[in-house]
């Protein structure tokens, strides 16, 4: 007799937290309503929210680190971070919580935003969710990859790989986004990512579940039918 295994069903399978769908309109809405504040000069809240080196380190306007992941430069660039951070603060946030993309990706945001402009001019100005978004990209993908143990691991990395490819590689080249900040904020995703994985490895693994079969094995019962006929 032969016993065959069937998977079932793991952590990813269904959605953990009802919140995913809040939570994505919540951080769109704060995008676009501190953005319109930002665009608009005459206000004197508009000179408060960007980072550069010069006003955050130098003047030690500290906040900045993290009011600038919420405005971007134009509503072009508002509406094509939209998109991908709409639906992965809604992923992130069904599958692992709130405070994970809203609290901890933020926050690591301001690490993001930190680590760049240190690395830009005195009055280079960072702004936008980008990193963020690379950030909860890398989280979401090396998740996926140590959660989905019922494919192979060739199968599972070629996956990612073409999901990096085709989503998070550019194209083209724009000398107005910072590249920097979407590799330091997808580095750190998938570094926290790992970490939050090796504390939540045995719960995860508690939703995974296979199917036993025992399939009859026709050469095995063939033999014993002509031994008993012999």
């Amino acid at each position: 007799m032969n016993v065959e295994k069937k998977f079932v069903r793991n952590y990813l399978s269904k959605q953990k937290y009802q919140s995913g769908k809040l939570a994505a309109f919540f951080i769109l809405t704060l995008c676009l309503v501190a953005s319109l504040f930002y665009w608009d000069t005459s206000n004197s809240i508009s000179g408060l929210l960007s980072a550069n080196k010069e006003l955050t380190f130098n003047s030690g306007e500290y906040w900045r680190l993290f009011t600038t992941s919420f405005i971007h430069g134009d509503i072009e660039h508002l509406m094509s971070n939209s998109l991908m951070l709409f639906i992965l603060t809604y992923f992130v946030t069904a599958f692992y919580g709130s405070y994970i993309s809203l609290g901890i990706g933020f926050l690591m945001g301001i690490v993001i935003n930190s680590i760049v402009i240190l690395q830009y001019g005195e009055n280079t100005t960072l702004v936008g969710a980008s990193g963020v978004i690379y950030y909860l990209w890398g989280f979401w993908l090396v998740l996926y990859v140590c959660i989905t143990k019922h494919m192979s691991v060739i199968s599972r990395l070629i996956r990612v790989f073409g999901i990096f490819l085709i989503l998070l590689v550019p194209t083209t080249y724009s000398p107005s986004t910072s590249y920097l900040a979407h590799y330091v904020g997808f580095l750190l995703g998938t570094f926290v990512g790992m970490i939050y994985y090796l504390f939540k490895r045995k719960h995860i693994a508690s939703f995974e579940f296979w199917e036993y079969r025992v399939v009859p094995d026709f050469e095995e019962e063939d033999r014993l039918l002509e031994e008993s006929l012999s």
